[in-house]
């Protein structure tokens, strides 16, 4: 059977990432995912686009990559003018590595041969800013899986 690696929130931590690569490498993984919050907040948001591109791994956007991409557009919501944070990220990554994030999709769908379809997405599928926590009730978690096979 596929065996996969799911990573997600890096957040820019060029650190936590080689750390976990290092764990994995005790692992036969078929294939590593990256499920969104690539960048912003950490110190190494270039850094770690380099590698994760440079890997080849299917990546998708996360509420982090969102916020660079639409702060200051009509898309943001008000609110957002205060996170600064997301303007800093912006001119370390500068156009070319916005443009990256700009064409990963917003979820996957994964097919391999020997397993279930697989759906990735960054928080919950009905968006990426509502999160499914290990409090959620059943109820809760049915409502935010409602219509996804």
């Amino acid at each position: 059977m596929t065996r996969l690696a799911i990573l997600s929130d890096i957040h820019g931590n060029l650190t936590a990432l080689e750390a976990v690569l290092r764990d994995l490498a005790s692992f036969e993984v078929d294939q590593i995912v990256v499920a969104g919050d690539v960048v912003n907040w950490g110190p190494h948001n270039v850094e770690v686009m380099e590698r994760v591109v440079s890997a080849g791994w299917p990546v998708i956007r996360g509420n982090n990559e969102l916020y660079l991409l639409d702060q200051d557009t009509e898309r943001a919501p008000a609110q957002w003018n205060r996170y600064t944070i997301a303007r800093w990220t912006r001119r370390q990554l500068g156009r070319r590595w916005l443009n990256v994030i700009a064409a990963w999709p917003d979820t996957l769908s994964l097919r391999f041969p020997d397993a279930c379809t697989l759906r990735v997405v960054h928080g919950s599928p009905r968006s990426h800013f509502e999160g499914i926590y290990s409090g959620a009730t059943d109820d809760q978690i049915g409502e935010m899986l409602q219509g996804i096979e």
